[in-house]
C-alpha cells in the first residue's frame, strides 16, 4: 500500500484557500490527472458528498467516485473511495500567519494481489509522488505573485 504526504504553503489566507480548495468545481484545474469532476449524491460539499470523476492511473483512465467525511469547515476532511481504485485521502489546513498551509495524504494501491504491492513500490509510489507536488504547485501558484526577472514581484 502507497502512504504519501506532500505540503505546501499558500500565500492567502485560510479561509480563500479552503474556499477554492473545496470546490470540486476547480479541482480539475489544479489536481494532475484527473478530469470530468460531477457530484454523485444530493449533497454537494461536506461530509456525504461524492464525486465521479475520471483519473489517469499508469497512463489508462479510470473512473473513480470518492465520498467526503469529517469535513470540518477550514480545516479540512477525508475522501474515501466507494467506486474504482481504493484509495484514502486526507486534506488538511492550517492557518500560518496569513498564509495557509495545505497537506494532502494519499493511501491506496493496485487492487492485484502479488504483483500490485511490487507495481506500487516500484513505478506508482514515485509517480503518485509526482503527481501531488505538480497538484499543489498548482494550486500555490494560483495565489503566488508573478516575479520579474530579477526576482521581485511586478509592480504595475
Amino acid at each position: 500500500m502507497i502512504k504519501i504526504e506532500h505540503s505546501v504553503v499558500i500565500e492567502a489566507g485560510l479561509q480563500e484557500v479552503f474556499a477554492y480548495a473545496s470546490d470540486w468545481r476547480y479541482w480539475a484545474d489544479w489536481f494532475d490527472g484527473t478530469s470530468d469532476f460531477a457530484p454523485t449524491a444530493d449533497v454537494e460539499r461536506g461530509n456525504g458528498a461524492r464525486y465521479r470523476y475520471k483519473a489517469w492511473v499508469m497512463g489508462l483512465p479510470a473512473t473513480v467516485e470518492t465520498e467526503i467525511q469529517d469535513f470540518v469547515e477550514n480545516s479540512g476532511w477525508t475522501g474515501v473511495a466507494t467506486r474504482g481504485i481504493p484509495h484514502r485521502t486526507s486534506w488538511h489546513f492550517e492557518a500560518v500567519g496569513d498564509f495557509t498551509r495545505f497537506t494532502y495524504g494519499l493511501e491506496g494501491g493496485i487492487p492485484i494481489p502479488v504483483i500490485g504491492p511490487i507495481l506500487d513500490a516500484l513505478i506508482m509510489k514515485g509517480k503518485w509522488r509526482q503527481i501531488l507536488e505538480t497538484s499543489l504547485e498548482n494550486l500555490r501558484s494560483k495565489y503566488s505573485s508573478p516575479t520579474d526577472s530579477q526576482g521581485g514581484a511586478d509592480h504595475v
